[in-house]
Parts: structure tokens; C-alpha cells; sequence
């Protein structure tokens, strides 16, 4: 584990990766969550993180437990079948976090997880950020529509907004 001020270093450096995150690819994010909600109840969201305030970091708050809060309030976990999916990434530490509600959560083995997590750092490593994240959308929806798709006739309400939450 890294020291407490090689952690605070990273957080406060300047961060080349934020300009990666643009309005157009924002805009992309944004249709690519909307496409990845089709055909099924389970609802996905995005946040994007450049870096941690120090109290935070003071605090000791790991890119799991932030990844968590903002689950929370996104109220991601108050959708109608607790089918709600949370994608975390942490810039300065280089950290993505999947949070999964209960519904959907109990349905797909950790292992499943742990592979869309491994080719979303794959993809960031190579610099291939717009294209790595719709990808794995696109595979967080397709899980959604193989546990949970909507019946004949089913209404679709969206029931979170589609925009990602970029804090850089």
C-alpha cells in the first residue's frame, strides 16, 4: 500500500486525463448509457472522478468506499427491482469500482464482474477511454436485459437520469 503522502501526491498532481472528458465525449457517454438501458428494468450509471479532497484522503476514504456513497446519493439502489449498476472511476488512482445492487448483484458471479472490470482496464491503459466505456456499458446493459428484460408489453420508465457525473 502507498504511503499516506505518495497518496495525497496523486490526488493533488494535475491529471492528464481529465481532458479526456470533454463535453462531445460526455454527450457519447450520455447515448451510450441511454442505449444500454434498452429492452430491460435495470438502470446504469457513471461516475468519472479526477481526484479525492484532502479531507477525504485525510480520512482515508478508499476508491470502494466513495465509489459507495455516490451510489447512495445517485440513489442507485432505489430502483423498482434494486437492479441498479454504479460504474466509479478514480482518476488519480488509476481505480474503477462496480457497484451492483442486490437485485442483479445476486444473479452475476463475481468472476463476470471482475472480467468486464479487467477489459474496462485494459481499454483505459491503452488510452482507448470513450471506446472502452461504451463497451462496457453496452456489456453492463446486456446483463441487465439477460436477468432482468421487459415482458410484452412492458413499460421502460427511466428511472435515473442518463448523464454521467463527471467531477474533474
Amino acid at each position: 500500500m502507498k504511503s499516506t503522502w505518495a497518496r495525497y501526491w496523486q490526488h493533488l498532481k494535475p491529471n492528464r486525463d481529465r481532458a479526456l472528458f470533454g463535453p462531445a465525449v460526455a454527450a457519447q457517454l450520455t447515448r451510450a448509457i441511454t442505449a444500454s438501458e434498452y429492452g430491460h428494468r435495470g438502470e446504469i450509471r457513471l461516475v468519472v472522478e479526477s481526484h479525492l479532497l484532502p479531507s477525504q484522503l485525510w480520512h482515508g476514504i478508499s476508491a470502494r468506499e466513495r465509489a459507495i456513497s455516490w451510489f447512495s446519493d445517485l440513489r442507485v439502489w432505489d430502483t423498482e427491482g434494486n437492479t441498479g449498476i454504479m460504474l466509479y472511476l478514480l482518476l488519480a488512482e488509476n481505480k474503477l469500482e462496480l457497484v451492483a445492487d442486490r437485485g442483479i448483484a445476486g444473479k452475476v458471479p463475481q468472476a463476470q464482474w471482475d472480467e468486464i472490470c479487467q477489459r474496462l482496464q485494459t481499454d483505459l491503459a491503452a488510452r482507448q477511454v470513450e471506446a472502452g466505456l461504451s463497451r462496457t456499458l453496452h456489456e453492463l446493459g446486456a446483463l441487465l436485459a439477460e436477468h432482468f428484460p421487459l415482458k410484452e408489453g412492458q413499460a421502460n420508465p427511466n428511472e435515473l437520469c442518463n448523464d454521467p457525473v463527471l467531477v474533474l
